[in-house]
């Protein structure tokens, strides 16, 4: 019993510390009850995820017998499409008409708590089953991972935001397709690298697990600084202008594309 407790700790352990920090840069915070909603369904949406790879996984050998292109691409659509496309959808259903969703960071917060809500309900599988080593590998790799999975997600999700704000409706949808591919580009990379097995792929998963944790910080750190409201734009910046860092045309004080600070430039 104690040694199913310790497992159960360190599999929570990690997700509470990444959920705290995530949210400990939001300047303006999200309410509880809406973060809480978004977690449980980071969980329910396991329930679609499993039932999808199981049946794509049908159309596929098992993985031992596949060739790298086989598995690369089950990897990316029987497994990182699917888990990216469940969590996105409820998280966009969740929270992008939100009446609280006025800032860029508040998608990243969004998409977080909810990728950390299917991460848990992922782990706590896992541990049980695998014990205390895969408790301590997963605690460093698959939720850190899981959470800069959504990191990405919810940066490209809270751009969209702003493109909508701005009626910029192309821009909205190109970002809104950039929240759901990045995160599955990025999930499929690591998935496959690690499980090829290979000694190559295997450091090649190292520099991807590197990459995504600096990718992951940098941008919390980033886009919380953006004190940008939707729902408030200063009349006076209401006129278009290109954004200096990436020459996207955008009204209102923040580059719809990129979240730069236009009255900062001019």
């Amino acid at each position: 019993m104690m040694r199913i407790l310790f497992l159960l700790l360190i599999a929570i352990l990690p997700v509470y510390l990444i959920g705290l920090y995530v949210y400990k840069h939001d300047n303006d915070k999200e309410s509880k009850k809406l973060l809480s909603k978004l977690f449980a369904f980071g969980i329910i949406s396991c329930i679609p995820a499993i039932i999808l790879e199981l049946l794509v996984g049908m159309f596929f050998d098992s993985e031992e017998n596949m060739n790298l292109i086989t598995l690369f691409f089950y990897v990316l659509i029987g497994i990182a499409f699917i888990e990216e496309i469940c969590k996105w959808f409820f998280v966009y259903k969740i929270s992008y008409n939100h009446h609280e969703f006025d800032h860029i960071y508040d998608a990243i917060v969004y998409c977080v708590f909810l990728g950390l809500g299917f991460a848990l309900f992922e782990n706590i599988f896992y541990i049980l089953d695998g014990g205390l080593t895969i408790a301590f590998f997963r605690a460093v790799s698959a939720i850190p991972g899981h959470a800069c999975f959504a990191v990405a997600m919810g940066n490209y999700l809270g751009l969209a935001k702003l493109a909508y704000f701005n009626k910029n409706y192309k821009l909205e949808k190109r970002n809104l397709f950039l929240s759901i591919i990045i995160p599955c580009c990025l999930h499929g990379l690591y998935d496959f690298c690690l499980l090829t097995e290979n000694f190559c792929f295997l450091l090649l998963f190292l520099g991807i697990m590197i990459f995504i944790y600096i990718y992951g910080i940098k941008t919390v750190n980033k886009m919380a600084k953006v004190p940008n409201n939707f729902l408030t734009f200063d009349d006076s910046l209401r006129m278009f202008k290109y954004c200096p860092k990436c020459g996207t045309k955008s009204v209102g004080k923040y580059c719809i594309k990129c979240g730069n600070n236009l009255s900062s430039n001019n």
